[in-house]
């Protein structure tokens, strides 16, 4: 079976780029010959050779099925080059591909992000199937602005040689394909289901992992913890890593600087050893304003760590799923800031012990629907069920 990948990135440590290289770990045994085609050079490349995996690169702009943003005024003024530009180049990689993929004879070609439809495109010329891999709300999160429009993006998602893979099913909602034999939701596949870790000597520090950027809800954890210092007299630490644009990684220090509260907060960067830090942590905590999947959540509930977390979205699916299983709650949810303040308050006060049983439901939820090998088992039996519905069609 051959299968075309498109990756809107070639960042390694992005989520989407994780759960493909987690996927490629599980699929390859299952005799899958991939080519992977990515939109520049990066750190995936060298993982990618290492698996054996062969890769092109082509040029093309990031997030091509998206508007470029306009949020200022530099943005306002090269709004009409940027996107003629854009839709120049990506006309080009498409063309690229093209010819790239007709000696390669794809059975199916699989985006990696609704972002991207350069594969959608190529797929549509060479009559194969295509599958959009649907890991984000688009504008709820990221404030993407799909091209044309939103309307005719989804759309896209409905004809005849398209498929679609939701990471939740939030979002297979959200994009009206609940009803669709086409779609089907398969959440990520984090960690293999042997790599469970549980500490019982939680050291006095909250953890905050991922990008650093709006819609993550760094800020509003800020304000919740300046709260938190107020009320209590012997306050935990907050740990916050993972990376992001520098100007926004200066806004959130400033923040930190106005409250006065530097000496409370750590800023890690971008970890390797996050494992590590999760099973070490007190707490786990999710502040994302409207998350797709909770990739780092999951990778929390695998490592042995209590979850906090943001009552929306991604989020909030992944608790219900753990309630749902279990019969009780495997996290505690917020939804206001009052609520997140209390949240830290009693996890200060209370002994690790005394939220154990929760911590080890949680875990048991995240290896049953967020290994890395019920992710490619459900992936591997989509493909097949599209190449027979394909050769039903012929």
């Amino acid at each position: 079976m051959k299968i075309a990948y498109f990756l809107h990135t070639a960042k390694a440590t992005d989520g989407s780029s994780k759960a493909f290289l987690h996927l490629m770990h599980d699929l390859l045994p299952k005799g899958i010959t991939p080519l992977v085609i990515l939109p520049q050079k990066g750190e995936i490349c060298q993982i990618l050779h290492n698996m054996n995996i062969q890769y092109v690169i082509l040029s093309w702009e990031a997030r091509p099925s998206t508007y470029p943003w306009v949020n200022t005024l530099i943005g306002i003024i090269l709004f009409i080059p940027r996107l003629v530009g854009r839709l120049l180049v990506n006309s080009l990689a498409t063309l690229q591909s093209i010819k790239i993929l007709r000696q390669f004879s794809p059975d199916i070609i699989h985006s990696n992000s609704s972002t991207l439809a350069i594969g959608y495109y190529t797929a549509c010329f060479l009559r194969v199937p295509h599958i959009w891999h649907i890991r984000e709300y688009g504008d709820l999160d990221f404030n993407y602005h799909y091209y044309p429009n939103k309307k005719i993006q989804q759309s896209r998602y409905q004809l005849d040689n398209s498929y679609t893979i939701c990471i939740t099913k939030d979002i297979q909602k959200y994009n009206n394909l609940s009803n669709q034999y086409r779609s089907t939701v398969i959440y990520d596949g984090v960690l293999s289901k042997d790599c469970t870790t549980y500490k019982k000597d939680k050291k006095p520090y909250f953890l905050y992992a991922g990008r650093l950027e709006q819609a993550k809800g760094i800020m509003p954890l800020i304000d919740a913890y300046s709260e938190y210092l107020k009320k209590t007299t012997s306050p935990l630490h907050l740990y916050v890593a993972g990376g992001g644009a520098d100007s926004y990684i200066e806004e959130v220090k400033r923040q930190i600087q106005q409250y006065g509260i530097s000496k409370y907060i750590k800023l890690l960067g971008i970890r390797k050893d996050i494992l590590e830090f999760y099973s070490h942590a007190k707490a786990f905590i999710v502040p994302s304003l409207s998350e797709g999947f909770g990739f780092i959540t999951a990778e929390a509930m695998f490592s042995g760590c209590l979850v906090i977390g943001n009552n929306t979205a991604g989020t909030k699916e992944q608790f219900d799923n753990g309630k749902e299983i279990t019969g009780e709650e495997i996290a505690l949810r917020y939804s206001t800031q009052e609520q997140l303040i209390q949240h830290l308050i009693d996890v200060t006060n209370n002994p690790s012990l005394e939220y154990e049983t929760m911590i080890l439901r949680g875990q048991a939820v995240a290896k049953q629907l967020y290994s890395i090998e019920e992710n490619a088992n459900k992936i591997h039996k989509f493909y097949l069920f599209i190449i027979q519905n394909n050769k039903k069609k012929s």
